[in-house]
C-alpha cells in the first residue's frame, strides 16, 4: 500500500512539474512571438505596413461614415475566427493539442506586437490609441481563452498519459475535456458578439481623433 501511495506522489509530482515546463514554454513563446511582430514591423518598413487592418487610411475614412450591421459583422467573424478554434478543439486530446495552442496564442502575440509598432510608426501615441482599440472589448475574452486552452492541452494530455488504460478515470477526464471546451467555446463566442456589436461603436469613437 505504502509503495502504491509513494508510486502516486510521484506520477502527481512528475505530471505537476511537466505541466510547469509547458506553461514556461507558452510564456516564453508568447513574450518572444509579441517582439518578434515588433521587429518584424521595423524590418518591413512603415511604407508596407501602413495599409494592414485598421491602420489603413481607406479603412478609417469608409469606417468612420459607414453604418455598420452588427449581424452581418457576426457572421463575418465567426467565419474567420471559430474554424480555428473548433480545429485546436479537436486536437486538445491529441499530441498536437499542446504545440497548435502555444501557436495560436503566439500568432496572437506577433499580430499584437506588429500592429502596435506599425501603428506607432504611422501615427505615434495616436496609434496606440487606434490598435488598442481595434481590439478592445474582444481581446479580453480571446486572449484568455487561448492561455486557458494550452493550460487544458497540457492537464489533459499529462492526465490521459498517467491514467494509463484506467478507463473510469480517462473517462472523468474526457468529461472534463468536454466542459471546458464549452466553456472556452461561450466565452469565445462572447468575444465574437462583443468584436461585433461593441468594437465598431469604440472604434468609431476613437477615429473621430484621426
Amino acid at each position: 500500500m505504502k509503495k502504491l501511495l509513494r508510486l502516486s506522489w510521484r506520477q502527481r509530482d512528475s505530471i505537476t512539474k511537466n505541466q510547469s515546463i509547458w506553461i514556461k514554454i507558452m510564456k516564453i513563446f508568447l513574450l518572444l512571438s509579441f517582439v518578434a511582430g515588433i521587429f518584424a514591423a521595423n524590418l518591413i518598413g512603415r511604407e508596407a505596413v501602413s495599409h494592414a487592418g485598421v491602420l489603413n487610411d481607406y479603412f478609417i475614412e469608409k469606417f468612420q461614415y459607414t453604418q455598420i450591421k452588427g449581424e452581418n459583422l457576426f457572421f463575418y467573424v465567426v467565419g474567420e475566427r471559430l474554424p480555428m478554434m473548433l480545429l485546436l478543439f479537436l486536437l486538445i486530446v491529441t499530441s498536437f493539442g499542446i504545440p497548435g495552442g502555444i501557436l495560436a496564442l503566439g500568432w496572437q502575440g506577433f499580430s499584437v506586437g506588429f500592429m502596435l509598432s506599425t501603428g506607432i510608426a504611422k501615427y505615434g501615441i495616436k496609434g496606440i490609441m487606434l490598435v488598442l482599440g481595434g481590439l478592445f472589448p474582444q481581446y479580453l475574452f480571446y486572449f484568455p481563452v487561448y492561455i486557458f486552452y494550452c493550460c487544458m492541452a497540457v492537464f489533459l494530455r499529462q492526465r490521459l498519459h498517467g491514467q494509463g488504460g484506467n478507463r473510469p478515470e480517462r473517462g472523468f477526464i474526457y468529461g472534463m475535456g468536454m466542459l471546458a471546451a464549452v466553456l472556452m467555446l461561450a466565452m469565445f463566442t462572447a468575444g465574437i458578439f462583443l468584436e461585433s456589436y461593441v468594437n465598431p461603436v469604440i472604434l468609431k469613437n476613437i477615429l473621430k481623433f484621426f
